[in-house]
């Protein structure tokens, strides 16, 4: 479905949801466009990407949408991509899903002062300045998550598989904004040469780069807390074999000894002594007592 978003005396903007190759026709011939880039415009699970032609600008970019998703670290189920063909009076936008900034863009469009005169490009940075504030809502909530975990994770050591599979699971979402973001960033390096309104474009550069900053520094909290999850996992193991350790230790000898007077052979001189079963108590409470002091001292204990 194609229809017109917004129209001046200086430019168009087409906007076009979920098209085939056959709908792009008509824009390919009018405006001059490549087939090649068509073809990624259409596709769905492309990077961004930037390329610069004769008649027109092309650019790709992806921004966050909280749509239900299977797996959250999977670019295609947690993204949705835009192409963006911009030349001096057209600007074409191509996507799959509905874009959640469209109606904000617009409104600035139609408030906004004359004075400040629309043009295709300038129209590019803000819908590339959404789509980057798309991932600052999910960075500071993985942060919020992060914090969250950290608070419980040495109050209650219980379900830590469960916890490792949040971590896992939020540790590939932050990994793969990390990985849109880096790729964004060398796009817009591309980009910087063609350029031409410089200040919009630092700050274009400067969100990109804190966006980055943001979904890395949550990267590597993640991973320590990974970390330190197993580590606590391991260590409650190592409690458990202890423990188990110690009661062996303490119980070895005593049935040593039972299994010595629990064989059933004919002559025994111990079987017939009157205090016999006492002075065996007996040396089973000294060896036990042994044992504990002994662990004591070593601070097994």
């Amino acid at each position: 479905m194609d229809k017109v978003l917004y129209k001046d005396e200086s430019f168009v903007w087409y906007d076009l949801k979920n098209p085939d190759k056959a709908g792009m026709e008509e824009y390919m011939n009018r405006f001059n466009l490549s087939s090649l880039t068509i073809q990624d415009a259409i596709e769905a699970e492309h990077l961004p990407k930037y390329e610069n032609n004769d008649n027109f600008d092309f650019l790709l970019i992806r921004f966050y949408s909280r749509d239900k998703r299977s797996y959250s670290f999977v670019i295609r189920e947690f993204s949705h991509k835009i192409g963006i063909f911009f030349g001096n009076d057209f600007l074409i936008t191509v996507h799959q899903k509905e874009v959640p900034f469209w109606d904000k863009i617009l409104s600035k469009l139609q408030s906004e002062n004359p004075k400040h005169q629309w043009t295709p490009r300038r129209l590019y940075h803000e819908i590339l300045r959404e789509a980057l504030n798309t991932y600052l809502e999910p960075a500071e909530n993985i942060a919020k998550k992060i914090e969250e975990y950290e608070k419980s994770l040495l109050d209650d050591e219980r379900e830590i598989k469960q916890k490792l599979k949040q971590l896992y699971q939020l540790k590939r979402e932050a990994d793969a904004c990390k990985t849109l973001m880096m790729r964004t960033h060398e796009t817009l390096n591309e980009y910087k040469h063609q350029a031409k309104h410089k200040s919009a474009f630092l700050d274009l550069i400067e969100l990109n780069q804190k966006l980055l900053h943001l979904h890395t520094q949550n990267s590597n909290d993640l991973q320590n807390l990974f970390t330190l999850t197993i580590s606590i996992s391991d260590l409650r193991s190592n409690e458990i074999m202890k423990i188990l350790t110690v009661f062996s230790a303490f119980f070895l000898p005593l049935t040593f000894i039972v299994g010595v007077y629990g064989m059933n052979f004919s002559y025994m001189p111990e079987l017939d002594y009157k205090w016999a079963y006492f002075v065996v108590l007996a040396v089973m409470f000294v060896i036990v007592a042994v044992i504990f002091f002994w662990f004591r001292r070593k601070k097994f204990l």
